[in-house]
């Protein structure tokens, strides 16, 4: 077992147009799995999806609801079109997934209406608890100060535009590594909102030439033409995990 502890907050925020060019619900799937692994690799706080294609949101937001359920309770959730390929998803592994069969002492579960994968409804609101008697099904309440995932909410760019720990990446902005004291101290002030583009690129002119000084080039010499949304999420955050304390 593992624990990680909550961090102050990192947010992402993406465009649901990030799925555009995917043609299938397979290629659909496997990518949001991948974004999601990077996320909780690095103990996102909240990933904010820019509502761009409201289509390709609602696909997002029931592939997330899944995926984020420890594994006794997926079988709640109906059979739907856009989860048919939901076995192509990467274990999440966040620390109330890792869990046996059947219960064991020093597991920690999440419950759902009562249920926490146990042979017997708790009849306790949805909360986390501590498995100490797999036999007589003892427990007790575990506070959340470990790290369980991000949280999913939809926004519109405007909003996105107007936060004050707002931090962009893009190819025409500066070293982050010579900037890492403004950075650091962002962090530590208000928490961080990193903003990636859309497939479509030009975000730069969509908000305007004063968020300049908010860009940060996380790929210096980029060996390619173009950065995939999922290159540039890892990369940036791979950074960020150095700088940020």
């Amino acid at each position: 077992m593992f624990e990680f502890p909550r961090r102050k907050e990192l947010n992402v925020a993406l465009f649901s147009s990030i799925l555009s060019v995917e043609s299938s619900i397979e290629e659909v799937t496997l990518k949001v799995s991948e974004i999601f692994r990077y996320l909780l690799i690095f103990r996102v706080s909240k990933l904010y999806i820019i509502n761009d294609s409201p289509k390709l949101y609602n696909i997002i937001r029931k592939i997330f609801d899944y995926a984020i359920l420890p594994p006794y309770l997926k079988r709640t959730i109906p059979r739907q079109k856009e989860l048919s390929k939901v076995g192509l998803l990467s274990p999440m592994n966040i620390y109330s997934h890792i869990v046996h069969r059947l219960p064991t002492e020093g597991e920690v579960r999440i419950g759902k209406g009562g249920d926490f994968g146990l042979k017997r409804n708790l009849n306790i609101k949805d909360s986390s608890v501590l498995i100490l008697d797999s036999v007589e099904l003892d427990y007790i309440k575990y506070p959340y100060i470990y790290y369980s995932g991000f949280k999913l909410i939809k926004c519109d760019l405007d909003s996105i535009k107007t936060k004050k720990n707002l931090i962009i990446g893009s190819r025409n902005g500066k070293d982050p590594f010579l900037h890492k004291r403004e950075i650091n101290d962002l962090y530590e002030k208000n928490g961080i909102t990193l903003l990636i583009g859309p497939p479509k690129g030009n975000l730069l002119n969509t908000l305007g030439l004063e968020f300049l000084i908010k860009s940060y080039n996380f790929i210096p010499k980029q060996g390619v033409s173009d950065i995939r949304t999922e290159e540039a999420l890892i990369s940036s955050l791979s950074i960020l995990n150095l700088i940020i304390e």
